[in-house]
């Protein structure tokens, strides 16, 4: 096991690399402000569609931005998500299944 590898090249680099952009992607879209009865009736077909069974990951716009969550249930006044937070439907702007 003595035996001995062969050595590798190794080119010098000789002059200074500037090969790294940076690069911003913004894949949220904005969307007008809707009425609030629009928003109620995206949220009932959202609980009444036939793929809810028990979650459904959907994308909300709120006054500070949009986020995912995965929506589990909903009371009169707020919707329930997986990780135990509460959204309130008055700050709900826009809402989509995803």
């Amino acid at each position: 096991m003595d035996k001995k590898l062969p050595n590798i090249f190794a080119n010098q680099i000789d002059k200074k690399m500037n090969n790294v952009q940076e690069l911003y992607y913004d894949g949220m879209r904005n969307e007008p402000v809707r009425s609030s009865g629009d928003v109620l009736s995206k949220i009932q077909r959202i609980f009444s569609s036939k793929d809810f069974v028990y979650k459904k990951r959907v994308r909300i716009w709120t006054s500070t931005g949009s986020r995912e969550y995965v929506v589990v249930g909903r009371t009169e006044l707020s919707l329930l998500t997986l990780n135990n937070e509460t959204i309130k439907i008055t700050d709900i702007l826009d809402i989509e299944a995803i």
